[in-house]
């Protein structure tokens, strides 16, 4: 308590790395606690800026066209007795298998490895410390959650995505995928998928609960630790177990809110060339 004392006497603002903002109650809070617990946004290392990694924005390309391809190709009744790391196998691996003939994911035979994806990084942006509530289905109360979050209100965020287009010719493990071959992977199809599944969370998310959407664009994305299982597994083909309940849910059944009743984790994903 004496440290947390000196240093609010005696800070320089004039060396500060960063500011964010918050509500007075937020801060009066943090001021009267000895741990000062905020769970800060993913940050680089080096100049200490917010940054968008790129792994998690292939992990949505990755949902998104798995989506995409099942729902093109298959009967989705017929794949629900499988694994969605199975289905990757299928899709992403063109159905390898192991000598016992059972369907095995191998990180070369992935076509995805030749989608290179840069962290991005901001040209903008804007952070702001919240106290995040948990909106229920089919109840009115909100659940207020012991958390306190600094996250991205606002900002412009720029970096690399490319297709290794030599590679994808060269490896015939990869150009031989049956699954892209009507449709071969581009920017063009990542943004077809991306566009199908995210509009189907959209609505979901606007008729499930009450909450306050973003205006609908064909470029948004929905990521980050507090989006929720659902905008992270495959329509029709959701098993999102909820452990008090034992039972498996065909969505999540409460969404992570701001204050502005705005579901976490929406936000726009722009190509330009």
């Amino acid at each position: 308590k004496s440290l947390l004392e000196f240093i609010d006497e005696h800070v320089d603002e004039s060396i500060y790395i960063d500011k964010v903002r918050t509500s007075s109650k937020i801060a009066d809070e943090l001021f009267d606690s000895y741990s000062r617990p905020i769970e800060a946004f993913i940050k680089d290392t080096f100049y200490f800026k917010p940054i968008i990694p790129g792994s998690s924005i292939k992990g949505v390309i990755r949902t998104a066209l798995l989506d995409y391809i099942l729902h093109r190709d298959f009967d989705i009744d017929e794949l629900k007795r499988y694994k969605e790391k199975e289905l990757q196998t299928i899709v992403f691996c063109n159905e390898n298998k192991n000598r016992s003939g059972k369907l095995q994911f191998d990180a070369k035979k992935d076509i995805l490895k030749v989608l290179f994806v840069e962290d991005l990084k901001p040209k903008s942006y804007e952070l702001q410390i919240i106290k995040p509530k948990n909106r229920p289905y089919k109840k009115e109360k909100d659940n207020p959650i012991p958390v306190i979050l600094e996250a991205l209100i606002d900002g412009e965020f720029e970096g690399e995505i490319r297709i290794d287009e030599f590679l994808l010719r060269k490896d015939m493990n990869l150009s031989a995928n049956k699954y892209f071959q009507e449709e071969p992977l581009s920017v063009d199809l990542i943004k077809k998928a991306l566009k199908k599944f995210y509009e189907k969370i959209y609505n979901i998310e606007k008729r499930r609960f009450r909450v306050v959407l973003p205006e609908y664009s064909e470029s948004l994305i929905k990521l980050g630790k507090y989006a929720g299982a659902g905008s992270k597994s495959l329509n029709d083909l959701r098993r999102i177990y909820i452990k008090p309940l034992k039972k498996n849910f065909n969505y999540q059944l409460s969404v992570w809110i701001d204050e502005d009743e705005t579901p976490l984790g929406w936000g726009e994903l722009r190509f330009e060339e």
